[in-house]
Order: structure tokens, then sequence, then C-alpha cells
């Protein structure tokens, strides 16, 4: 045995005790314990339908499957999930890919990281999408993308307002440039939308959003109203900015409080009150509030008998 593989078994003794001491992520997953703010928690303290995955502690927003969120959004079995194309897989051969999707569909049981949705809250008819980032970290592909794009044609089909739940680490890689003009592709939808529809658009940050998707369909420059629940939000990680800078980041770098004060985002909410404030928002952009409503039909009442009397 010469001196190398000496050095290579005792890497590997080391990697062994490592692995043996702390648990993997098969046992935390099974484990009914999660570590956050003091230390160990019950998972069931924080998942569940009260709580709605928030820390009731330090109120951390732990990820929302979008059959929760459609859930609490529109409320159990008040909704509809919209069928959406299914491109090819893995048109470039990558690697493991085709592999890497199946786990993402055995997992959540969807057929790429995004799902539609339309319902009726209080008497608005929504379409939503929510990206899952169970799927393969949320990742946009082909799939996804065309997931986005057939929300967007389907609410101008139906003259409904758009609410997208975006988070998620970006395009993806595996599909190259098809994922890539998919930036493109769900600009053009959203300005499309908001063009032929006249009706909102309101895009909220969740959980993590990075890469192409904040660089793209997420931009706060494109919906009409950005808002928050308390996540990260930016391009590069943090991990990634600190190594290319070397230098220390400010104090809440990419948070969501940090945009507000920026003005790149609208409000930061609980995930407890958000949903109200969306129906707020969209009843005030389209008029639906009493006291507007009033002074609309008294306009209209005078136009219309000043026709009257014209013809």
């Amino acid at each position: 045995m010469n001196w190398l593989t000496r050095i290579k078994k005792i890497g590997e003794n080391i990697k062994f005790n490592i692995q043996k001491k702390f648990p993997s992520k098969k046992e935390q997953a099974n484990s009914p314990w999660i570590s956050c703010c003091s230390g160990p928690i019950l998972k069931s303290e924080i998942f569940n339908d009260e709580q709605l995955n928030t820390c009731p502690k330090c109120q951390k927003h732990y990820p929302f499957n979008p059959t929760e969120r459609f859930n609490h959004f529109y409320g159990k079995n008040n909704y509809q999930i919209i069928n959406t194309p299914s491109p090819p897989d893995d048109m470039l051969n990558f690697p493991g890919y085709k592999e890497k999707l199946e786990r993402g569909r055995k997992l959540t049981g969807q057929h790429c990281a995004v799902v539609v949705a339309k319902g009726t809250v209080e008497g608005l008819d929504i379409i939503s999408f929510a990206i899952d980032s169970r799927f393969n970290g949320g990742s946009i592909n082909s799939a996804a993308g065309e997931a986005i794009v057939a929300a967007y044609q389907r609410a101008i089909d139906d003259q409904a307002t758009v609410v997208g739940w975006c988070e998620g680490g970006g395009q993806a890689m595996q599909e190259s440039a098809l994922s890539l003009h998919f930036m493109v592709k769900t600009v053009l939808a959203a300005n499309t939308f908001k063009k032929n529809s006249g009706m909102p658009l309101i895009n909220i940050y969740t959980n993590k959003c990075y890469g192409g998707i904040t660089a793209s369909f997420a931009g706060p420059s494109i919906a009409d109203i950005t808002l928050a629940e308390p996540s990260l939000v930016g391009f590069a990680g943090q991990a990634i900015v600190k190594n290319q800078t070397r230098e220390n980041l400010p104090e809440g770098f990419q948070s969501s409080e940090t945009l507000l004060d920026k003005g790149m985002c609208d409000g930061v909410y609980h995930r407890k009150e958000i949903n109200k404030k969306i129906i707020g928002i969209i009843k005030l952009l389209l008029n639906k509030n009493s006291e507007v409503n009033s002074l609309k039909n008294e306009q209209t009442s005078e136009i219309s008998i000043q026709t009257r009397v014209a013809s």
C-alpha cells in the first residue's frame, strides 16, 4: 500500500465518520423535528393550517407548495387546475436530466415546476401560477415556461386578473438556450396580457427567488404591483456575490424588506395577511370599492342622460 492509497483511505474514513455523525437528508425529512430560531422545534408546530408553514416564534416563512398555496388563496375545492403544455423532455440529451425530471415528478406529482389554477375570490376571477421549488429547485424549463405563458393566455381569454407566486433558482441550464429564451417569451406574454386585457397583474416573491426568474417575468418592472412574503430575492446567490466581490455583505442583503426600502417592491406581508392585501389591491384597481363604484355610477348615469337628450 503506497502513501497515496493510505491518504485516500484516511479521507474515506473521515467522510464516513462525518456522515455517520450527522443525519442524512432522508433522516432529516422523516424526523418530526426541524431546527429553527430557538433550536429544535416540532414540525407540527410550523406545518399546519393555522401557522401556514411559518414559525410561531421568529415568523420565518418555510416553502408553501402550489396545492397549499391555492387552498389558502382560493379556499379548498374552490379552484380548478389548468392543464398546460408538455414539450418533449431533454431535447439536448443532457446527462442525468431525464432522471432528475422523473425525481421531480415523483416527488410533486406534477409534470413541471409551475402549476396554474383558476378560481374566484370575493367575486373576482383570478388566474394564478405558482412555482414549486421541490421540483428541481423551481427551475424554469420549457414546460414550466409554457405553463406561465398558458396562464397569461387563459387570463386574456377569460378577462381575469393574474397573480404569480414566484420562487426558485432560475432557468434550467440542462436545456441551455431552450430555457433561456423563455425569459423573453414569459415577459412578452405578460406584456401582451397587460396590453390586451386591461386586467391587473400582481407578482409575489416567496421563499427564495433568484436567477432568470427575477430577471424576467418576476422582475419588479413587469407586474402592476409587486409584493413579497419575508423572503430572499436576487439574481446571483449571496455566497456567489460575496465570493466575487471579496467583501462582507451588508445586513439584510437581498431581503424582501431591503427591496421595499429601495423601491423595488410595493409591500412585504406575512403569509397570514397577504391574501387580504392582494384582494384589496385588485378591487381598488378594478374600481370594485363601493365608494368608487358609487361615483362611477353617478358619472355613468349623467353620460347616459346626456346621450338620450342629444339623440
